[in-house]
C-alpha cells in the first residue's frame, strides 16, 4: 500500500475547496475511497474539520517519527 503523496494531498485540498465528492476525488488520485476518507478523518484540522494540505502534511511526517 502506498502513501498519499505530497502532491495527491494537494490535490485532495483543492477538489474539496471546488466541492468534489470524496468518490471523485479518489478516482482523480488513483486510491479508494476509504483511503480518502482516512485521509480526511485524520489529518483534517480538528477545532474546524477542514482540510489543508499543509496540515495534512505536517499531521503525516508527525505520525512517521
Amino acid at each position: 500500500m502506498a502513501h498519499i503523496t505530497f502532491n495527491q494531498r494537494y490535490t485532495i485540498s483543492c477538489m474539496l475547496k471546488e466541492g468534489y465528492k470524496q468518490v471523485q476525488i479518489a478516482k482523480a488520485i488513483e486510491k479508494n475511497k476509504s483511503v480518502v476518507s482516512r485521509e480526511l478523518k485524520r489529518n483534517s484540522d480538528a477545532r474546524n474539520n477542514v482540510y489543508k494540505q499543509e496540515l495534512a502534511t505536517q499531521k503525516y511526517a508527525k505520525r512517521q517519527k
